[in-house]
């Protein structure tokens, strides 16, 4: 995919450029929608920058999401989960998210509750740090799917599960933002 160190290394300043630029216009904006969307959209830059780097980029993007998630190691997992301890709680209690791709037309405001059932139980305690985080991860992926792909609406449930996703998503960003620079300290 790239010719050699130094294509790589303008690849991963461009990949956390934007990462950080979308971070900058997150924390402008006094839309809940728009802060997610541009949350996410810095968080999917580092991902993607790190699964070019891992050679994961060839995988379904929720593997790449949870091959990124897994490099934290269980402390910092540990303590970003503990800042999100609300929001977890929220995730944990609501029914599973479900996923909006297959939906009927017919019955356009149910989807298929399978792999928010598997993140949701994953999230609970009872598992490690480290796959709780990539259940969260996991849960806020489905969220944003589902939002971009237009079955979200801007009220009701849907607003609360917008409300409870910006916290997790500015954390995670955040994070991956730190990781990166701590891998690559020339960058800034």
């Amino acid at each position: 995919m790239y010719s050699g160190d130094s294509f790589l290394k303008d690849f991963i300043r461009y990949q956390f450029e934007i990462a950080k630029r979308w971070k900058d216009r997150s924390e402008i904006t006094t839309d809940k929608f728009a802060k997610c969307f541009f949350s996410f959209s810095g968080f999917n830059a580092l991902y993607f920058l790190w699964g070019v780097i891992d050679k994961k980029s060839h995988e379904p993007e929720y593997k790449i999401i949870e091959y990124f998630l897994c490099k934290f190691d269980s402390i910092r997992a540990e303590k970003i989960l503990q800042a999100l301890s609300k929001e977890i709680r929220y995730f944990i209690k609501r029914e599973p998210i479900q996923s909006m791709k297959k939906r009927n037309p017919y019955n356009f405001n149910e989807g298929d509750p399978k792999y928010g059932r598997k993140w949701k139980e994953m999230l609970d305690k009872k598992n490690n740090s480290v796959d709780r985080l990539v259940a969260l991860g996991e849960i806020i992926y489905m969220i944003r799917s589902n939002l971009v792909h237009g079955s979200k609406t801007q009220c009701g449930d849907d607003e609360k599960v917008i409300d409870n996703s910006i916290h997790p998503l500015e954390a995670l960003l955040i994070e991956s933002i730190s990781m990166t620079k701590k891998k690559y300290p020339w960058l800034e």
